[in-house]
C-alpha cells in the first residue's frame, strides 16, 4: 500500500506540471504579431476578438476566455 501512495506522490505532481506545460506551449502558440491573425485565431477556438499581450496578439477578448477555449479545443 505505501508505494502505491508513494508512486501517486510522484506522479501527480508530473502530471499537474504536465498540464501547464502544454497551456503553456498552446500559449506561445497562440501569439501573433498583428490584431488580424490573432482574430483569426479566435475564430476557429471559437471565441471572438483579441488582446495585447506585451507587444504581440492573441485570440479572444481577454486571457481567460483564450484558456476556457484552449481547453475545450484539447
Amino acid at each position: 500500500m505505501n508505494h502505491i501512495v508513494t508512486a501517486l506522490g510522484l506522479i501527480a505532481p508530473l502530471a499537474i506540471f504536465g498540464l501547464a506545460f502544454e497551456a503553456a506551449n498552446a500559449q506561445a502558440n497562440d501569439m501573433f504579431p498583428t490584431r488580424a491573425a490573432a482574430e483569426k485565431r479566435a475564430k476557429e477556438l471559437q471565441c471572438s476578438g483579441a488582446f495585447a499581450m506585451g507587444s504581440e496578439w492573441m485570440p479572444c477578448k481577454n486571457f481567460d476566455v483564450y484558456e476556457k477555449a484552449i481547453k475545450k479545443e484539447s
